[in-house]
């Protein structure tokens, strides 16, 4: 497959095919430090046929084929390539770096967010070391030396692989699927290390929201002081252990909505190291709403108070950069175009966005719903989703055929898959933003579902969980969780008591001239001629089903989708971003209905 070679330019693509250092912002805003160096630019790459069964085996070749703009996957028009990696093809990145001067007697750590799918690296010949996954940052420490050549190969058996692939495509982009992604596709960066790092901070909301558990790691046993800026301008310095609870009651109490969305400078030390982090002061549970029937549906609730969550899917694609947005300002552009049309939330679909993401989702007020990436295979395709809809299908995901058709008969990887959803957890578990996860789409690689539920729940109880959205349900999570495309929505069962989530729906789809992907065909649930008919029918299906729903238990419902994508053609804005589909005033006005509704099934029970 030749990866499409697109003239779509989204408004910020100069950035991504121009800049000496695209993305150059800081890449870990929970834990910042002040030094830093960005290593995004342009590298030098080879391609070469495998020579060794491991990664970790290869020589690097003694010459090099271009230069490679990073951290833009190989497939992509920004990474000036735009070619495809065979799954018996290995893909080598080198830049010479010279180090800061006061940086060369100190510990240096080289850090990627995140590199698909295996990676190995060498420093000046040497091996320092590996890792295997496509969507979660790692680390290696470099040699001190004046001088360094950094090489890094990559192997990506894409999606036939069965491991964590999400959206990527085995073929050419078809459907829902989407060119594959290879490589280097976040940032690349170096940063002196003290003596003693600290290596982790969480905090954590009291259940009364009268302060924070903080919980901060290193590297080695010491003494840790933490200082909270509070809101009136007052501060906190509590001090602690690593590892252990550490308690911050907060004299002054400002709860994070997506209305205010306030933050908690968090200043940690140890003596020798300094990091700064952010906190919101927030809680998510499920709960009878005041004054209902004893058989209501519970809703969500956000400190306490009942929130309706009305979200967009958000693929995060792009067409110039494919999975790494072109600039920072793009990420806080999707985000701010959908709050400002009335949403409050995204639902972040088969894929870990960059740290940078979640930041930005905190500080905008932005919830966020996000996906465990998925691997395996589906059980069922496009062509049989519109009977798995209609006559909600139930699978057994624990025997050994349900195992076989879920591409799960593998131990190992069913092992890198449980490995790879702990450590997404562990890594984004400090956004106040995210308020679920979602574990598998529409049985996609599902297996054990009620089990891996019980897992998520240990790892983190202090978030909703939909253990299987969309289809094959196991009666368990927090919702009753449906797709529904084309049909008519449907109300839920009504001896099924869990609050109803409309988990995907819509995808009305609009192609326009000029904003269009030029690969083959086009995909969308159902089609419209101009803006005014898919106004109409956006119309039609919000005030004559949707909002209905509300007084049938519909909790939280996430609308298909936020943008364009390759083929399809079903999103709010073009692909490129530069036009919204329906009128805004229209999606303005039909997101006020759907607020109101919530507001008045609750006014009626007072």
């Amino acid at each position: 497959m030749k990866p499409v070679a697109t003239q779509l330019r989204t408004p910020w693509a100069d950035e991504a095919l121009n800049a000496d250092s695209p993305l150059a912002q800081y890449p870990r805003p929970q834990r910042e430090r002040d030094e830093w160096l960005c290593l995004n630019g342009t590298w030098d790459y080879a391609i070469r046929p495998s020579s060794s069964a491991r990664l970790v085996n290869e020589y690097p070749p003694d010459s090099y084929d271009g230069r490679i703009r990073v951290p833009f996957a190989l497939e992509t028009v920004a990474s000036g390539v735009t070619r495809e990696l065979l799954p018996d093809e290995t893909l080598f990145y080198r830049r010479l770096v010279e180090l800061p001067p006061a940086w060369r007697a100190r510990r240096v750590a080289l850090n990627f967010e995140a590199v698909d799918y295996l990676a190995a690296v060498w420093v000046n010949g040497q091996l320092v070391g590996d890792h295997r996954g496509g969507y979660l940052p790692f680390s290696v420490e470099l040699p001190k030396a004046e001088r360094l050549e950094i090489v890094v190969g990559v192997r990506d058996p894409g999606p036939a692989g069965r491991q964590q692939y999400g959206k990527q495509s085995e073929k050419a982009p078809k459907d829902i699927w989407y060119t594959p992604t290879s490589g280097i596709w976040q940032t690349v960066w170096a940063e002196p290390l003290p003596a003693n790092a600290i290596t982790s901070v969480v905090a954590t909301s009291y259940a009364d929201l009268n302060g924070f558990t903080i919980i901060a790691d290193t590297e080695q046993h010491c003494r840790i002081a933490v200082r909270v800026e509070c809101p009136d301008g007052s501060e906190i310095t509590v001090a602690g252990k690593p590892g252990e609870p550490i308690e911050v009651a907060l004299p002054y109490i400002r709860p994070w909505t997506p209305d205010d969305p306030y933050l908690y400078r968090l200043e940690v030390s140890n003596g020798t190291d300094r990091v700064i982090s952010w906190a919101g002061l927030r809680t998510v549970a499920i709960g009878r709403i005041p004054g209902a029937r004893r058989f209501e549906r519970p809703a969500i609730l956000l400190n306490g108070k009942p929130l309706f969550v009305n979200a967009v899917l958000d693929q995060g694609y792009w067409p110039e950069s494919g999975m790494t947005a072109p600039s920072d300002e793009a990420l806080i552009f999707d985000l701010q175009q959908l709050k400002d049309l009335g949403y409050n939330g995204v639902r972040k679909h088969i894929k870990v966005e960059s740290r940078r993401f979640y930041h930005h989702a905190d500080r905008l007020g932005m919830l966020v719903l996000q996906d465990v990436v998925n691997g395996g295979r589906p059980r069922v395709g496009i062509p049989r989703s519109r009977i798995v809809m209609a006559l909600d299908w139930q699978t057994r995901d624990k025997t050994r055929r349900g195992l076989a058709a879920a591409g799960r008969d593998s131990q190992q990887n069913r092992y890198e898959f449980e490995a790879d959803m702990a450590a997404m957890i562990k890594l984004l578990r400090g956004h106040p933003s995210i308020v679920m996860w979602v574990i598998f789409n529409e049985g996609w690689g599902q297996y054990h579902t009620a089990r891996l539920e019980r897992r998520v729940r240990r790892l983190d109880p202090t978030r909703l969980i939909d253990p299987a959205s969309g289809w094959f349900d196991q009666r368990g999570g927090d919702f009753r969780s449906r797709h529904r495309y084309v049909l008519k929505l449907q109300r839920p069962p009504r001896r099924d008591r869990r609050p109803f989530f409309l988990s995907e729906f819509g995808g009305f789809s609009l192609a326009t001239e000029g904003h269009q992907w030029e690969g083959d065909g086009k995909f969308g649930y159902r089609f419209c001629a101009d803006s005014a008919s898919l106004g109409k029918a956006l119309a039609k299906l919000y005030r004559e089903q949707l909002i209905p729903l509300v007084r049938h238990g519909l909790r939280a419902c996430v609308y298909t989708q936020l943008s364009d994508v390759e083929i399809e053609a079903n999103g709010l804005f073009s692909y490129d971003r530069q036009v919204l589909k329906p009128d805004a005033d229209l999606l303005r006005s039909l997101n006020a209905e759907l607020d109101a509704a919530f507001d008045a099934a609750l006014t009626r029970r007072k």
